[in-house]
């Protein structure tokens, strides 16, 4: 019976394992070209201020599963639909600009009052500076009395009060 490792046997293995390794690189580093691809058109065409399809090319963008090129063209549309596959800071910065955009009062309100969103100071700053008789719907807790404008404006209300 013959061998059935011998030396042409290993060569033979060894070419194919080289191949296999070397070609699922380059089908890993392609998939992710692509979606570079498409998003340094899309930015080469914001750039050049070109308006062709850009809602279009946006949608698409919005529709990839790469969180990594689509968070950028949610971001431009304010489009809240995919918030389940960004992280929780990319998530509220998408709702943050939504709510700001469209100037829903009553969203900003609520960001404003929910304490795991990360930017509800900012939102508290942003109600207080469109009118400071919105401090009374505002619920502020210790911390947000350490920001100086905060600060300031609870000093206004109570001097006024």
């Amino acid at each position: 019976m013959e061998k059935i490792v011998t030396k042409r046997n290993l060569t033979i293995i060894g070419l194919l394992s080289i191949i296999l390794v070397i070609s699922s690189y380059f089908l890993f580093t392609n998939n992710d070209k692509e979606n570079e691809k498409l998003f340094d058109i899309f930015l080469a065409d914001l750039y050049n201020e070109q308006k062709n399809n850009i809602d279009e090319k946006l949608f698409y963008l919005s529709s990839l599963d790469n969180p990594n090129v689509s968070f950028f063209s949610d971001l431009k549309l304010t489009s809240i639909e995919n918030l389940n596959q960004y992280d929780k800071i990319d998530g509220d910065i998408i709702l943050l600009k939504k709510a700001l955009y469209d100037f829903d009062e009553q969203m900003l309100n609520s960001l404003s009052l929910d304490n795991n969103f990360t930017f509800n100071e900012i939102t508290k700053i942003y109600l207080l500076n469109l009118n400071t008789n919105n401090y009374k719907n505002i619920d502020f807790d210790e911390s947000d009395l350490e920001n100086f404008f905060i600060k300031a404006v609870d000093r206004l209300y109570n001097e006024n009060n």
